[in-house]
């Protein structure tokens, strides 16, 4: 059994594998492209062909005595950052199987190394009781976790050390090489996420769906085998949704808290979700590496978000449960039975486990079926940053210590969060379970929905989405000359702080 989820994680994370999500922020058309992104394109193929056969081929890092030298991890406490998991450490062992395994992970890590690892409590989720240490020349930690919209502030602070100053190969498969793309800023590392974090797992893209309604309104639909067919598009997803909308009271008006719907969400999750699944990104970088604002120059991305537009004029197939961005109101009417399909994040999705109904797992549809992949957005995570006051033996030890922190939560906290959390008592079978390792080998990145949302993402969610209203060009223009001098702005701090 493990070697099995050995070789499930091997694919979600193995460098081939998030090289080829990764490579779509290098790799993808200029500003003026007027066609798909790379990876949406279906003649370019993922580069996922050298997956491992065995864990051998991944052999753990060299045990090293560490003469009882201390990792200080400086961590998120639950309330800061309550929509993701931000677990890291267990007191002790209480029989529950992710706690145990995050426990005993680290006492062999502790035991093989001769060492501690020990968590610093913050609730400030952009950094700064770590920023404000460095610069009172203070080292209170070895790494910190960040939300992964302040990178780009902490970065300019000028009080990150770059992960390239440690001797350390991100490039196996517990450590996120789509995550190490994309916060690789002109040549700095700003920022990794290795598997002893949860953080990034627990805030991907997916949907959940009634699987009971399901076969109430659409007998004899077989959902997995479409997204294993590579038929699980957004007009499926819609078709499906129409399906499910019912007037319950039969007052001849459709309201979140009395009818049923066939997709909820809040406006900016269902989006972000299908944007993803399309492969359209707000920010993206040209062949150069350059970072740019990526809608108006490309005739695909317009297209797509007119269509999601239009998917929702003139019917009652959608509703957040509320006239804002934020929603609220989306997950009672779900949890209540009424709603055939909710956006969620993963985290979100393994609460679900005590609903009455069962439920099944996708994730995110594809824009047409001529993608050669699904694309699950990973947002609203966090990623870890080194502090710039590391330095001398305290290099050598970091290095040596996440690396093993990290494998061994890869080999053994990881699988415990994936399968036996969400696999065993949210999917409730073995086909959701399927759809679960597609949603984690599908991770998609985007600097427009984390770091530069505000001035993309949400800018779209309150004038298009939110509204209905078919606006793309007028919108683009609007932003575009603030994006230019943002992108511009931040380029020039990141290069002169290169020297």
């Amino acid at each position: 059994m493990k070697r099995v989820f050995c070789l499930i994680l091997a694919l979600m994370l193995a460098a081939g594998v998030l090289a080829s999500c990764a490579a779509r922020d290098t790799e993808t058309s200029s500003p003026a492209a007027d066609t798909p992104q790379n990876a949406a394109d279906p003649t370019v193929s993922p580069e996922n062909d050298a997956l491992p056969e065995t864990e051998e081929e991944f052999p753990a890092p060299p045990v090293e005595d560490m003469n009882g030298a201390v990792l200080t991890i400086m961590n998120m406490t639950p309330s800061a950052f309550n929509w993701a998991n931000t677990q890291i450490f267990a007191e002790e062992m209480n029989g529950e199987i992710l706690n145990d395994a995050l426990f005993t992970r680290e006492q062999k890590v502790e035991e093989l190394y001769n060492c501690a690892i020990e968590e610093r409590e913050t609730t400030n989720a952009s950094g700064g009781d770590m920023a404000t240490a460095v610069k009172s020349g203070d080292h209170i930690c070895d790494t910190c976790m960040v939300f992964d919209a302040s990178i780009s502030g902490i970065l300019t602070q000028g009080v990150l050390l770059p992960w390239g100053d440690l001797a350390l190969d991100l490039t196996t498969p517990w450590w996120d090489s789509a995550a190490t793309e994309q916060y690789n800023f002109y040549g700095i590392q700003a920022a990794v996420s290795g598997a002893f974090s949860l953080y990034n797992y627990s805030t991907r893209h997916c949907y959940v769906f009634n699987s009971d309604m399901l076969e109430n309104v659409a007998p004899g639909t077989d959902l997995y085998s479409e997204v294993r067919e590579g038929a699980w598009t957004v007009d499926r997803l819609y078709a499906l949704g129409a399906q499910g909308v019912l007037d319950l009271n039969g007052d001849g008006e459709m309201k979140p808290g009395d009818d049923q719907w066939g997709i909820v969400s809040s406006v900016t999750r269902h989006y972000s979700a299908l944007l993803a699944g399309a492969n359209v990104k707000y920010i993206d970088r040209d062949e150069e590496g350059n970072l740019f604002f990526a809608i108006p120059g490309s005739e695909y991305a317009t297209n797509v978000v007119s269509k999601l537009v239009q998917l929702n004029v003139g019917n009652d197939i959608y509703t957040s449960g509320t006239k804002d961005i934020g929603g609220g109101a989306e997950s009672p009417i779900f949890y209540s039975g009424r709603a055939l399909f909710i956006a969620a994040y993963v985290g979100e999705a393994a609460r679900m486990r005590d609903i009455e109904f069962n439920i099944g797992i996708v994730p995110p549809p594809k824009y047409e079926e001529a993608q050669t992949q699904y694309y699950s957005l990973v947002e609203g995570g966090a990623q870890s940053v080194l502090p710039k006051t590391l330095s001398g033996d305290d290099l050598h030890k970091t290095a040596v210590l996440l690396d093993a922190f990290a494998y061994y939560s890869w080999q053994e906290s990881v699988p415990a969060y994936i399968d036996l959390v969400l696999m065993t008592k949210v999917a409730r079978n073995e086909d959701s379970s399927d759809m679960l390792r597609i949603v984690f080998d599908s991770s998609f990145y985007d600097l427009g929905t984390g770091i530069w949302s505000s001035d993309t993402k949400n800018k779209f969610t309150q004038n298009i989405f939110l509204p209905e209203s078919d606006t793309v060009a007028s919108l683009c223009a609007s932003i575009q000359k603030v994006m230019d001098k943002t992108l511009e702005r931040f380029t020039k701090a990141v290069l002169e702080m290169k020297g």
